[in-house]
């Protein structure tokens, strides 16, 4: 009945809940002003509130069981920050990520395993126990190393082959229509009307081919 508060259910429950929290908070106020979206008149930011939440909780996951609440706290706001800038990263070198996943997994989860560096309450560098919070911190970066060489490796070499293949992207016309109709089968009459005006089109520039 009576269980250690450092891997209680509840403590891990409160530390997701309050990472979170702060970090959505944080990122609705902050990414309007990095992005350069700021009005007056459309001062909140759902979108930015929803993956603010995510990026809290994906910062959080690793230490989750093994920092106090204050520590959690200060790792979603950290985490709303760090979510806020990387969407600025990825507009600055143009990268298509409509839904934020690399801001979210991708830069929150790199900063999640260097918190646990920071702020684990056994061996990290905020810890007091010297033995280990050096060899426990750089670990946290040799990881972090590791899964970014093995993810560009996998992922670049499958990319760069689908791309060779011609695989990589749908035609310009599935784009422009939107992979829910082409691939879906999504139904709406505009789109039919557009489809509609296409095939007509292409009868008629055959029919003229062939007068030719």
């Amino acid at each position: 009945m009576f269980m250690p508060r450092k891997n209680g259910v509840a403590k891990i429950m409160m530390n997701t809940i309050l990472a979170g929290s702060s970090a959505g908070f944080v990122a609705t106020i902050v990414k309007p002003h990095v992005m350069g979206t700021y009005s007056r008149s459309n001062r909140y930011d759902v979108g930015a509130l929803c993956n603010g939440i995510l990026a809290g909780l994906v910062s959080i996951t690793a230490s989750c069981n093994n920092v106090t609440p204050w520590m959690a706290f200060v790792i979603g706001v950290i985490g709303g920050v760090v979510y806020s800038y990387g969407c600025k990263l990825l507009d600055v070198v143009n990268v298509d990520d409509p839904v934020e996943a690399a801001a979210v997994h991708g830069f929150c989860g790199m900063w999640g395993l260097i918190a646990t560096g920071f702020f684990d309450q056994d061996q990290g560098l905020f810890s007091g126990n010297r033995e280990k919070m050096g060899a426990f911190f750089g670990n946290q970066w040799l990881g972090l190393l590791c899964i970014c060489t093995w993810t560009i490796l996998t992922c670049g070499l499958y990319f760069f082959g689908m791309k060779k293949l011609g695989l990589l992207r749908v035609s310009l016309f599935d784009e422009i229509i939107g992979l829910d109709i082409t691939e879906m089968g999504s139904y709406d009459p505009m789109v039919v009307e557009v489809f509609k005006q296409y095939n007509e089109r292409k009868v008629s520039d055959a029919n003229e081919l062939e007068l030719v």
